[in-house]
């Protein structure tokens, strides 16, 4: 079944501004049989007015209109219009905010009877004395993390001793169950990572992030928006922790993390080859010349 996992929408403010039904006019015309549309969950008010960004960026982090019901009764009344053509599943992308965490059960509580197919972001780490985004900018990563914890590596362990924790979290009975853009934190990593070393601490935190996704029925984002990122050049999560994932039996959800029309089903058939490749025991993948 061609299904993609991660998309946005009209309602994103740092997106296209494109409407939605356009969106799913171009799921249908790739074939896809699956959409979820998965809208940001609006972020807390005092968490965007503490965050050291410009008002620019803050304000493209909300959500259009500003009401995420809104959002639900328009992806409920396509649909009703498009039931014929493609299934669509209404969803969303809800950031795991430690500070913010009766936010997050508070709005799962009164929208997560009307989800049906969701995912677990991190995108901000603490820094210094702050929350930063890991996917902001190059200056900005350097400035705001690098320098407050040493090292790339050091970094990368913040992520994903957040993302566990983002595991552990209780958010009630609407928790998604699936993890999105696992390494995210690889954004920028052809600037400090250009050899795309894993360090052994970083290798141990990730298994066992996996683990505990294979024992509490987890799926992972195959998200390939990482491959048109000028500094990344692979697929979120990377191919070797998507080949862990496939031997451990984590299931694999295409993403392709649409803000754009144009960006519909994007690389679908890399994606097939990457989890065909290693569910046939391959040990290694390349990315075709005309994403390099």
């Amino acid at each position: 079944m061609k299904r993609d996992g991660h998309t946005h929408t009209g309602f994103c403010l740092h997106g296209s501004g494109e409407e939605t039904e356009d969106f799913i006019r171009k799921a249908i015309e790739k074939g896809f049989e699956v959409y979820s549309i998965t809208e940001h969950l609006p972020y807390p008010s005092d968490f965007l007015e503490a965050i050291p960004y410009s008002q620019e960026m803050k304000d493209s982090l909300k959500l259009k209109g500003g009401d995420f019901g809104c959002y639900i009764k328009e992806i409920e009344r396509l649909k009703k219009k498009y039931g014929d053509k493609i299934r669509l599943l209404v969803g969303a992308e809800i950031d795991f905010l430690p500070d913010h965490l009766d936010y997050t059960r508070q709005m799962l509580k009164e929208y997560g009877p009307y989800l049906e197919d969701s995912l677990l972001s991190v995108h901000f780490i603490r820094g210094d004395g702050v929350w930063r985004a890991v996917d902001e900018s190059p200056a900005d990563f350097e400035d705001g993390l690098i320098s407050f914890y040493s090292t790339y590596d050091e970094v990368q362990l913040e992520y994903y001793r957040t993302v566990k924790e983002a595991l552990l979290c209780d958010l009630g009975p609407y928790k998604p169950k699936r993890i999105s853009h696992l390494t995210l934190c690889n954004k920028f990593q052809l600037l400090f990572n250009p050899q795309r070393t894993v360090g052994e601490r970083v290798e141990r935190a990730v298994l066992d992030i996996l683990e505990h996704m294979r024992c509490h029925g987890y799926s992972l984002d195959a998200n390939v928006s990482g491959l048109y990122k000028t500094y990344c050049r692979e697929v979120y999560p990377s191919p070797w922790i998507i080949g862990l994932a496939v031997r451990m039996g984590i299931p694999l959800v295409y993403g392709s993390d649409s803000h754009a029309t144009k960006d519909v089903g994007r690389s679908y058939e890399i994606y097939e080859a990457l989890a065909k490749s290693f569910s046939a025991g391959s040990s290694s993948f390349f990315v075709p010349d005309r994403i390099k």
